[in-house]
């Protein structure tokens, strides 16, 4: 089962624009933040927020993820074990429910976690976004909004 359909192209989604174009979008405007969740909500998805900006090493965001998307407790804490737990997200074996619309992910202040730890922020926008397109082979949605 497809993840979008021609109706979706038509539509002008939101979810369809961010997938599009790799799973991963950025929003820096707080309006448009808030219209965002109001509609991503609304159509059914879980929209989960992590507070990037608070977090000042690796072990804070590892702890975040795990927390918020409910990881086994085997979860490693490291960047390898954080994408094979997004895989498993992907598929919608934990973190949200299948019946859902999709799950979608708020990293906000995400650039100030950039400034802070540059290669591990490089490295998680570059695991969700290929986790965006994993679920999709699956016919599920993932999505982050960076803000």
């Amino acid at each position: 089962m497809p993840s979008f359909s021609t109706e979706d192209i038509l539509g002008n989604r939101l979810d369809f624009e961010i997938a599009r174009d790799g799973f991963v979008r950025r929003l820096e405007d707080d309006a448009a933040l808030r219209n965002a969740k109001t509609w991503l909500r609304r159509e059914g998805y879980r929209v989960v927020k992590l507070d990037a900006g608070a977090w000042e090493e690796d072990k804070q965001m590892h702890m975040a993820f795990a927390t918020s998307l409910q990881f086994p407790s085997y979860f490693g804490k490291n960047l390898d074990a954080l994408n094979d737990c997004m895989s498993d997200v992907a598929e919608a074996a934990y973190g949200w429910d299948a019946s859902e619309t999709g799950l979608v992910l708020i990293l906000s202040s995400f650039d100030r976690f950039a400034q802070r730890l540059p290669r591990t922020a490089y490295h998680v926008r570059d695991i969700l976004q290929w986790q965006g397109g994993y679920a999709a082979l699956f016919g599920n949605r993932l999505i982050t909004i960076l803000s």
